[in-house]
Formats: C-alpha cells, sequence, structure tokens
C-alpha cells in the first residue's frame, strides 16, 4: 500500500535557519522508502496561525 503525505516541522530554529530540521528529513526518507510520496515538506515557526493555516 503506498500512501500520500505532507511533512510539517514546526521549529523557530529550523525555520530562521539557525538550526538544521533533522527529523523533518528523516520522516520524510522513511516514508519515501517504506510508505509512499511526500508531497509537500515545510519548515514553520511556532505560531499558532501559521500552523493553522498549514494543516487546513
Amino acid at each position: 500500500m503506498t500512501i500520500n503525505v505532507a511533512v510539517i516541522t514546526v521549529s523557530d530554529r529550523s525555520y530562521s535557519g539557525e538550526r538544521e530540521d533533522r527529523s523533518g528529513k528523516l520522516l520524510s526518507e522513511i516514508v519515501e522508502q517504506k510508505l509512499g510520496n511526500v508531497l509537500a515538506y515545510e519548515v514553520i515557526p511556532d505560531e499558532i496561525e501559521m500552523i493553522k493555516r498549514e494543516i487546513l
């Protein structure tokens, strides 16, 4: 079975470029190797309105 997913990392530091988003990249790799397709990958800051916009 193949699934399609979107990976959204919520991190102020990764969003600003201060830190690399390792967890989102790792999850994307695992999905693509084992489960299916990553249709979208985003890093966003920890701000409620931006989170709402991304998931709705």
